[in-house]
């Protein structure tokens, strides 16, 4: 009866031992888990921050790495055309529009129309001064060769020229009294035995230089209306005739103090009017304007009496004055 007693007993000691030992390796295992857990959820927000340290890092790097110019297109106030409510819109971005205090609606920081009208004027203006300063040409020195394929227009000073054989190469169209109504039509050309007018005369020739000088013959003759309309007549002539010519519009040299009826038209002062009215009608691109009664003035403007005999003509002797000037007062173009 012990010996059953104590099989019992002792079946029962196993079953408990076995049970604390079970519930023991539970609890172990238990903790051994949850402890793992909190070690690798530590290890996933260890390495989230480790990720996230690394790609701002990366960023910075980025950034960095932008050229000089780049950086400062980036930090740098962009200008705009726009006014200051008004935010500027993103390079290359489409326009947005954007909301301004008014409650209105702005879509672009482009320039007004007027603005761009306004560059526009400015840029062909520029352009046309350019090309205008480019065509004006200036005055330089030749030697005498120059006024071999040259013509000289006038009145008897111009005769005088002829005579004077400085320029012995040049043709001469002009006569003793002529004036400028007439110059044109009058026959004064002598062409293979024949007399033809300068008009006529023009159309046979080619000249590199056109030389004129005329007006003094008819100087009480119009007003200076009348006088310019003439000589935009002969002008025309020559143009038209001889288009790729030179054309030099000389100022009638003056008389001297005694030759002049102060009174009436036949003076200095009614001759400078008219000179200066000739004057501009250069364009100092293919017509220039030469001071030749400047060379023979006196303070004045009379023609100084040691120059002329008879107070109207330039003694033989100082047309190499004229013809220096000429010299020293020519276009040579390129």
């Amino acid at each position: 009866m012990k010996n059953a007693k104590r099989i019992v007993l002792g079946f029962i000691g196993t079953i408990v031992l076995t049970s604390f030992i079970l519930f023991a390796l539970d609890a172990y295992s238990a903790d051994r888990a949850a402890s793992h857990l909190t070690v690798q959820t530590n290890s996933t927000l260890s390495d989230t921050a480790t990720l996230a340290k690394e790609t701002n890092m990366h960023t910075k790097e980025e950034m960095l790495s932008i050229g000089t110019n780049e950086r400062q297109m980036l930090y740098q106030p962009q200008v705009s055309d726009t006014p200051d409510d008004v935010p500027s819109k993103a390079n290359d971005q489409p326009s947005v529009p954007s909301s301004t205090d008014d409650g209105t609606s702005s879509a672009s920081d482009e320039k007004p129309a007027a603005a761009k009208k306004s560059d526009t004027d400015t840029a062909k203006s520029q352009k046309k001064k350019k090309e205008s300063d480019k065509k004006r040409l200036t005055f330089t020195a030749v030697t005498e060769d120059y006024f071999s394929d040259a013509l000289f227009i006038g009145d008897s000073r111009t005769v005088g020229m002829m005579q004077s054989h400085l320029l012995p190469e040049s043709a001469y169209y002009a006569r003793t009294g002529i004036g400028i109504g007439d110059i044109l039509t009058e026959r004064i050309v002598s062409e293979g035995g024949r007399m033809i007018s300068i008009q006529e005369a023009l159309c046979l020739h080619s000249f590199g230089k056109v030389y004129i000088m005329i007006g003094i013959n008819d100087i009480s003759r119009g007003d200076t209306d009348w006088f310019l309309e003439q000589y935009q007549n002969i002008l025309t002539a020559v143009r038209q005739t001889q288009p790729d010519a030179v054309i030099y519009i000389q100022g009638n040299i003056p008389m001297s103090y005694g030759t002049q009826d102060l009174n009436g038209a036949l003076n200095n002062q009614n001759l400078a009017s008219r000179n200066e009215a000739s004057r501009t009608l250069a364009d100092s691109q293919n017509i220039f304007y030469l001071d030749i009664d400047k060379i023979y003035a006196d303070n004045n403007g009379n023609l100084q009496s040691g120059y002329t005999t008879d107070g109207l003509h330039v003694s033989s002797g100082y047309y190499p004055l004229w013809v220096d000037y000429l010299m020293q007062h020519a276009i040579v173009r390129g």
